[in-house]
C-alpha cells in the first residue's frame, strides 16, 4: 500500500511539473510574439517616418502645366447612388479655361459679393452662388442677392457662367461618370488673407479642417474645383491636400500623422480638379495667409431627386427640381417636395459641419 501510494504521488508530481512547464512555454511564446508585434510596429512607424522624409507627398506645382494627370483610386465607399461602375479617381487638367473666362468669373464673384457687402478687407471665407442667389459671409451670415427680384449681374455674365457650368458637367461625365445631374449648392469661393486680425467665429469660417464632401452634403457624388487664382502670386496658403481615408476613430483622424498630405495641389489659374465626393477622397484646404484665393466649386449627383437646374436668370431659386414642380402644379398635379428646399439643405449642411 505504501509503495502504491508513493507511486501515485510521484505520478501526480510529474504531471504537475509537466503542466507547469507547458504553461511556462506558452507564456514565453506569448511574450515572444508580443515582442515581435511591438518590433514590427516600431519598424513600420520608422519606415513611415523615413518615407515622409525621403519620399514626400506628390506635389502638383503652380508653375508646372500638363494637359492631363490622373490618379487611380479604388472605390471603397458604399454610400453612393452611382452604381458599381463609378470611378473614384482624381483628375487634374491644366489650361482648362482661358484667361478671359477666368477674369470674367472673378468679375462675377466680385460683383455678387460686393452687392452682398462682403468685402475682401474683412478677411475670411465668402461663398457666392450665382444660380440660387445666396451669399454667405464670415460668421455664417446668409443673404440672397435676388430677394428683391433684381440682379447685380448682366445677361452676358449669367450666360457665361451657364456655359462654364455645362462644360464642367460634360468634362466630369467624360472623365469619371455618366450620367450626372447638376446640383446645389455650387458657388465661387473667395478666401481672403488681407485681414491679419480676422479669426473664425463659426464652423463655416473654419474652412481648413479635413473633411469629406459627401458627409457634409450626402447627395454630392462628384466634386470639382476650377482655380481662378495663382498660388504664390495672388495668395499664400490655400493649398489643396488629399489625405488618408478616414479611420474608425475620429481621434485618429485628428492626429497630425493621419493628416499628412498624400497629394498636394498648388492652385493655378485655369487648373481643373475633379474627384469623387465620397470617403476615398478625404481632403482639406490650408488656411490662406496672404492675398485673395478664388475658386469655382461645383458638385454633381447621381440622384435625380437632387437635380438643380442652371437657371441663372437673376431670380431666387430655392428648391430642387423646381422647374418640374412648377410644371406639375401647372398640370394640376400636387406633390409634397418639402424635402427639396435648398435653404433647408444648407442649414442641414451647416449642422453637419
Amino acid at each position: 500500500k505504501t509503495k502504491a501510494l508513493l507511486t501515485t504521488v510521484a505520478a501526480t508530481t510529474k504531471e504537475k511539473s509537466e503542466t507547469s512547464n507547458l504553461k511556462k512555454g506558452i507564456e514565453q511564446r506569448i511574450i515572444y510574439i508580443s515582442r515581435l508585434i511591438t518590433a514590427a510596429a516600431v519598424f513600420a512607424l520608422a519606415i513611415i517616418k523615413l518615407q515622409k522624409r525621403f519620399w514626400p507627398a506628390t506635389v502638383i506645382k503652380q508653375n508646372e502645366s500638363r494637359p492631363w494627370r490622373q490618379w487611380s483610386v479604388a472605390c471603397t465607399s458604399t454610400k453612393s447612388q452611382c452604381g458599381e461602375k463609378r470611378k473614384c479617381d482624381r483628375v487634374v487638367i491644366d489650361e482648362w479655361a482661358d484667361s478671359e473666362t477666368i477674369d470674367a468669373l472673378i468679375s462675377i464673384a466680385q460683383t455678387g459679393m460686393t452687392a452682398a457687402e462682403a468685402f475682401p478687407s474683412q478677411g475670411g471665407p465668402v461663398i457666392m452662388d450665382a444660380n440660387s442667389g445666396y451669399v454667405m459671409k464670415p460668421g455664417s451670415l446668409l443673404s440672397n442677392m435676388y430677394q428683391k427680384d433684381s440682379s447685380p449681374f448682366s445677361i452676358p455674365q449669367l450666360e457665361l457662367y451657364r456655359q462654364v457650368i455645362r462644360r464642367l458637367k460634360l468634362q466630369i461625365e467624360t472623365s469619371l461618370h455618366k450620367p450626372l445631374y447638376f446640383t446645389a449648392p455650387t458657388f465661387i469661393a473667395r478666401l481672403s488673407g488681407l485681414n491679419s486680425t480676422w479669426e473664425p467665429s463659426t464652423p463655416h469660417d473654419e474652412y481648413y479642417h479635413p473633411h469629406i464632401d459627401a458627409e457634409n452634403t450626402p447627395h454630392y457624388e462628384y466634386s470639382g474645383l476650377l482655380y481662378l487664382s495663382d498660388y504664390g502670386i495672388d495668395f499664400q496658403g490655400g493649398l489643396f491636400h488629399f489625405l488618408n481615408p478616414p479611420s474608425s476613430s475620429r481621434l485618429e483622424d485628428d492626429k497630425e500623422d493621419n493628416n499628412d498630405p498624400l497629394l498636394e495641389i498648388e492652385p493655378r489659374r485655369g487648373r481643373l480638379l475633379l474627384f469623387a465626393s465620397t470617403s476615398e477622397n478625404r481632403h482639406r484646404v490650408t488656411r490662406v495667409t496672404r492675398g485673395l484665393r478664388y475658386a469655382l466649386s461645383f458638385w454633381f449627383t447621381c440622384d435625380k431627386q437632387y437635380e438643380f437646374r442652371d437657371f441663372l436668370d437673376g431670380k431666387s431659386h430655392l428648391r430642387f427640381r423646381e422647374e418640374e414642380e412648377q410644371q406639375q402644379q401647372h398640370n394640376g398635379i400636387v406633390e409634397d417636395n418639402s424635402n427639396n428646399d435648398v435653404e433647408k439643405r444648407r442649414k442641414h449642411q451647416q449642422q453637419q459641419e
